[in-house]
């Protein structure tokens, strides 16, 4: 169980000794259903993840916090609150250089564009993926998106003039990107638009949804690493604004959360019936959908496989980690870098 995922209100979590025992107490007024009580090892858990409110004292987050065990908040609407980690006291020089290099605008503008490219191409790669078993890699909306998607890379590897231009072909990159991913989503649950806060159909709700648990373990990891993940270079800085940990998750938007995204609707693990429409309009996972979606997500997270021919496995857990320390070689200057490009 790498990650624990509390997914209901009416869960209480409290600690014995090696263990968290989580209680889920039955709805008020069903004063005879029994509490349903589950014992964890903490020896089988890596990282937490608590939605919404569940009740879980300050004995169980303070042996997390000694263990080294990342809890993340996400709420009921699938906003990613923040994190708690243990913080690695030695790197106060590692984030004095990350402020100098990241006030630098040509370097800012020299690594998002690095961002951006790789964000691209992993985009074209999993439209491709998703083609090929429908044979539709030759179809003419197929082409002309992914000859579209490649002619802005290399406009964006050639390195824009600023970082507003930047964000401009970003932006042409995304739409032409969510166009073509409509074709794939499941007839009853389709996808038109991007919308968030609040998420106006299912579709967008889980993309949120996951884009919010892939962004809380980044910010673990960053922060693991002595790295500030409220200081990055295309996001701008800004109050309770994760920068640098949204940098790093767009590399993984397409070839990971998306991907799980897919999956998940195109194979009925989840369905309509499993989102619920709020008064303020916004659509959201049941308590019941969010526990069916954390086996498919750790699926995802811990499948192994190669990058490149010739190299070792790995997984998406790993690629994570290794995007954060390839930000800490170009901060350091070390010439030798490259970004996660999905294969």
């Amino acid at each position: 169980m790498p990650t624990l995922a509390i997914t209901q209100d009416t869960i209480s979590v409290r600690l014995e000794q090696f263990h968290l025992e989580l209680i889920n107490r039955p709805p008020s007024g069903d004063r005879e259903a029994p509490n349903v009580r589950l014992h964890v090892p903490l020896h089988d858990v890596e990282r937490v993840v608590l939605i919404g409110c569940p009740g879980v004292s300050i004995a169980v987050l303070h042996r997390l916090m000694k263990m080294g065990i990342p809890v993340s908040f996400v709420s009921a609407q699938h906003r990613w609150l923040g994190s708690l980690s243990s913080e690695n006291p030695g790197n106060a020089e590692r984030r004095i250089l990350q402020y100098k290099r990241c006030c630098d605008e040509t370097f800012r503008l020299f690594i998002s564009s690095e961002l951006i490219s790789c964000k691209i191409r992993n985009s074209r790669r999993f439209l491709q993926r998703l083609s090929a078993p429908r044979n539709e890699s030759s179809a003419p909306r197929q082409i002309r998106i992914s000859q579209d998607l490649e002619l802005l890379q290399r406009k964006v590897e050639a390195v824009p003039s600023g970082m507003d231009e930047l964000r401009g072909l970003e932006g042409l990159a995304a739409a032409l990107y969510f166009e073509r991913l409509s074709d794939f989503f499941p007839p009853e649950l389709p996808f038109e638009e991007r919308s968030r806060q609040p998420p106006h159909n299912e579709a967008n709700s889980l993309l949120s949804w996951t884009y919010s648990i892939v962004l809380g373990e980044l910010f673990s990891q960053i922060r693991i690493h002595g790295l500030d993940p409220y200081v990055g270079v295309l996001h701008a800085t800004s109050f309770h604004k994760p920068s640098l940990a949204l940098d790093l998750l767009e590399l993984f938007r397409a070839p990971l959360c998306d991907m799980l995204v897919m999956h998940l609707l195109n194979h009925k693990i989840l369905r309509k019936e499993h989102f619920i429409k709020t008064v303020e309009n916004g659509v959201y996972l049941k308590p019941e959908a969010r526990a069916l979606f954390f086996p498919s997500y750790e699926s995802a997270m811990t499948r192994m496989f190669t990058v490149k021919a010739g190299t070792g496995h790995t997984c998406f857990r790993s690629l994570l980690e290794r995007q954060v320390l390839m930000m800490i070689r170009i901060l350091e200057e070390q010439k030798e870098y490259e970004f996660f490009r999905m294969p």
